[in-house]
């Protein structure tokens, strides 16, 4: 059988789009290598925001669109159904923190500015909203009601099923082998161990193997070490279901031991840091997990009293994800120059943008650039 597209990943913005794509009406296939969210999607800290994107106005677009479009999917399915999560978030700075005081008067600026919801919290107000919790001496706070957490396997399995009931085929455990094209780089489909699957159009989602996947479907090998896109590796780390969990809304520090804290499914709190994924970027072995994910509970005792009387790290889940990062920290949206219909999907920031980018996709595959897309293009890297 014939398709309009193929998708190659089984991320959550490659199901996302399949669900899209057939609800516009194309007839889609979707090949994932293994199960379905299992790689980034299924090792990611799943919050979903446009308050930390305050540096470019398209960006914070984009990110902005791809909250509000989970609440429209929400309003459709059932926040339930999807895993989605309305806790809002709160940034806790103190203000003996002088640049990251500063960077979140300025983080408030921005978000004004854009007209994303946000409120400022002085101390009276930041203890009223954070009862329960040991916060710094001094600190005051943005709360960010428009933020989400996301459960994101039960969200990209949950739409994935929604585009198999609009006719749209998912192929797990059917690795996507190569680029059927004539000697014009026009598509015809992609090759498979079954064979080929015919299609005009072929849209890469495969996250941080971007680069090898197109290095593999194409034969050229220099997408595998030149492709604008870089590895990015984060340590996660899920305490076990907590009676009376004082973390009902994603909180995060800036500046001196930075820290991500949000309410996990299922009870427990999931905990990362920017700086203590950098410590394991080298080294990933279980002993570097294992120093990471100590010091994280170790700063999280810090924030929730009693936590370290209640949980070890032996209780905990560690579990690392390894994001794809594009060059200039954005996103790469767009098709791949000299061959207009293989189009790649690849960013940083891919649980909260999967609705926007997959909402524009019948539009992006017919040949027309949506506005808040235009900036994302491969264009504008060198060499592309």
């Amino acid at each position: 059988m014939s398709y309009d597209a193929v998708i190659v990943g089984g991320g959550i913005i490659g199901c996302t789009t399949a669900y899209f794509l057939s609800r516009a009406g194309m007839r889609v296939a979707l090949l994932e290598r293994g199960a379905l969210a299992r790689g980034t999607t299924g090792n990611s800290f799943a919050w979903a925001n446009a308050s930390t994107k305050t540096a470019d106005a398209a960006y914070h677009r984009l990110n902005a669109a791809g909250v509000a479009g989970f609440r429209t999917l929400a309003a459709e399915f059932g926040a339930e159904t999807l895993g989605i999560h309305e806790t809002g978030a709160i940034q806790v700075v103190s203000r003996s923190d002088g640049p990251g005081f500063r960077a979140m008067q300025d983080d408030f600026a921005a978000l004004r500015g854009f007209g994303y919801p946000c409120r400022w919290l002085d101390g009276e107000a930041l203890a009223a909203e954070a009862r329960g919790l040991t916060l710094p001496e001094g600190a005051e706070a943005l709360l960010l009601p428009a933020d989400l957490v996301i459960d994101a396997p039960r969200f990209t399995n949950a739409i994935a099923e929604a585009a198999r009931s609009g006719g749209a085929v998912i192929g797990e455990n059917c690795p996507a082998l190569a680029l059927a094209a004539d000697d014009d780089g026009t598509v015809k489909g992609i090759e498979t161990a079954d064979g080929m699957i015919a299609a005009p159009r072929v849209i890469v989602a495969a996250g941080a193997d971007t680069g090898r996947v197109l290095a593999e479907l194409t034969g050229f090998d220099a997408f595998a070490t030149r492709f604008p896109l870089r590895e990015v590796p984060g340590l996660l780390l899920t305490t076990p279901p907590l009676e009376q969990n004082p973390i009902r809304r994603l909180i995060y520090t800036s500046t001196t031991d930075e820290l991500h804290l949000l309410p996990a499914p299922g009870g427990g709190i999931r905990i990362g840091s920017d700086d203590v994924d950098g410590a394991i970027w080298e080294d990933r072995s279980e002993a570097s997990m294992r120093r990471g994910g100590a010091a994280l509970l170790k700063r999280a005792g810090r924030i929730v009293p009693g936590l370290s009387d209640r949980v070890t790290l032996d209780d905990c889940t560690l579990q690392v994800g390894v994001r794809p990062y594009p060059q200039d920290g954005k996103a790469i949206i767009g098709p791949l120059p000299g061959a207009e219909e293989l189009y790649v999907l690849a960013t940083h920031s891919g649980i909260t943008l999967a609705p926007a980018i997959a909402a524009h996709m019948p539009a992006l595959v017919h040949g027309q650039t949506p506005p808040d897309l235009a900036p994302f293009g491969l264009g504008r890297f060198p060499g592309f």
